[in-house]
């Protein structure tokens, strides 16, 4: 009943749910209502699809020492969940963790971030209308409010957001050994390979990094081209960039802005002290409207904070590489990203995904494999852990509990004291192995065989 009310408050408020994002981000309407209500519905109607199947209990196999019983895996909630969301993705990342701990049975304490203001106060007012207010609570506020949450028992916590405030949430659910899950970020590398369809690469990873003007956790973050079709490479952005945006991108209702002037400042000084060339910049950056055009920085200084930190804005650095194992190299030598994106050929692709790691990864094109409702979506080391989406999330919000059912009808002597080495070479056989010496098993093999010559030969001679 609750994931369908969600499912109500999304299609019947869509309009004040994309206007607060929009006020928040000057997200166009296109990516508004995608990004953060169509989604959602999406991955409702596949748990509402499937979510009677994952409830039920899970028969698995019993080992031979353990008969006569059956054993059973069972899924039930683990209880209160705390959802503390980002501003990137205001309303997706909010009810897209709820949805998960819902569906698995919880009840769920949502603190949105305040700094997404507009879009914190349409959680705050319509969830209660449409949700049951016993199981479900919204908390607004800020640094001051999350500490107070922070020092409660939780049975599951949830945090979407960066590395530094997620060793605060990890700290304080250690202190209650609360399970966590962390969805974080870092540097997602893209890699465009000889054999990459150049124009169709270069529109997908524009589209994934300029999409909420590249404040969005798994956009790429920066590229690594091989050198032999890089002038090329850098032709088609431009090309492309202008289409799209015309000279000045901030005169266009397709790209939006910064989410404030912290951010705006942070973005524009990783771009000045590049020392790069810039290649593509499509307008001028504008403090004042938050607007920082699509910039795109060509061989910018490995120790520079372009190439060390995050990004988080509309700003692509662009390397040149010389073959995959520099590739390989390049990648291994940063922190394990939350997403990897490869343009070329997929053998190429399969083989710099073996010999690197990454949250996920999407080959021939950016940001596509979160919206998949059966691939897992989550990070590793730096990039988080824990996942969710579709069945997964459902698994990381339920406690997975083993249950047996022992016969009584049978009652071997040999597992009581007192304990004799007989009693123990018995047990080595059942568990361990062999349970018939060679000999036996040799005779019994023949045997075997004389048993199926003799049958078909019977059945031979029944066709005569």
């Amino acid at each position: 009943a609750q994931l369908e009310a969600m499912r109500r408050l999304a299609v019947e408020r869509a309009p004040e749910m994309t206007a607060a994002v929009a006020a928040d981000l000057g997200r166009p309407k296109l990516e508004a209502v995608i990004g953060e209500v169509s989604v959602n519905i999406a991955e409702i109607d596949h748990l509402l699809k499937h979510l009677s199947t994952w409830m039920k209990r899970e028969s698995v196999g019993t080992p031979l020492l353990q008969q006569p019983a059956r054993s059973e895996v069972i899924r039930e909630p683990k209880g209160v969940v705390l959802v503390i969301s980002p501003w990137n993705f205001p309303l997706n990342l909010s009810m897209g963790g709820m949805m998960a701990a819902i569906a698995a049975g919880n009840c769920v304490l949502l603190k949105p971030s305040e700094v997404a203001s507009h879009s914190e106060k349409v959680l705050a007012e319509l969830l209660p209308q449409y949700l049951d207010n016993d199981a479900i609570k919204v908390v607004v506020g800020g640094v001051e409010e999350s500490t107070a949450l922070l020092k409660l028992r939780w049975d599951h916590i949830m945090y979407t957001g960066n590395g530094v405030v997620a060793r605060v949430v990890a700290r304080a659910a250690a202190e209650h050994l609360t399970p966590c899950t962390l969805e974080l970020g870092g540097k997602s590398p893209t890699v465009i390979l000889p054999g990459a369809n150049i124009p169709v690469a270069v529109k997908r990873i524009l589209a994934g990094k300029f999409m909420n003007a590249g404040q969005i956790c798994i956009a790429p973050d920066y590229v690594l081209v091989h050198k032999d079709i890089e002038a090329a490479v850098i032709q088609e952005i431009q090309t492309t960039i202008k289409v799209w945006y015309g000279d000045d991108a901030s005169t266009s209702t397709s790209f939006g802005r910064i989410i404030n002037e912290r951010h705006f400042s942070r973005v524009k000084s990783l771009v000045d002290s590049a020392s790069g060339q810039v290649v593509v910049q499509a307008g001028t950056p504008d403090q004042t409207t938050k607007f920082m055009p699509p910039t795109v920085v060509r061989a910018p200084a490995a120790d520079s904070p372009l190439m060390k930190e995050e990004i988080f804005g509309p700003v692509l650095p662009m390397c040149a590489v010389g073959s995959v194992d520099e590739v390989v190299q390049y990648i291994n030598a940063g922190e394990k990203p939350l997403a990897l994106y490869i343009f070329g050929p997929e053998a190429a692709a399969d083989e710099i995904i073996a010999r690197t790691s990454s949250g996920g990864a999407c080959i021939n094109d950016t940001l596509f494999h979160f919206a998949n409702p059966d691939l897992p979506f989550g990070g590793i080391g730096e990039s988080g852990m824990g996942r969710y989406h579709g069945k997964w999330g459902f698994d990381e919000f339920s406690h997975i509990r083993g249950v047996m059912y022992r016969a009584t009808w049978v009652d071997l002597p040999q597992r009581y004291p007192p304990y004799t080495d007989a009693n123990l070479a018995l047990f080595q056989r059942v568990m361990v192995g062999p349970l018939l010496p060679d000999g036996v098993k040799r005779a019994l093999t023949a045997i075997g065989g004389v048993a199926a010559a003799g049958v078909a030969t019977l059945a031979f001679r029944s066709r005569l």
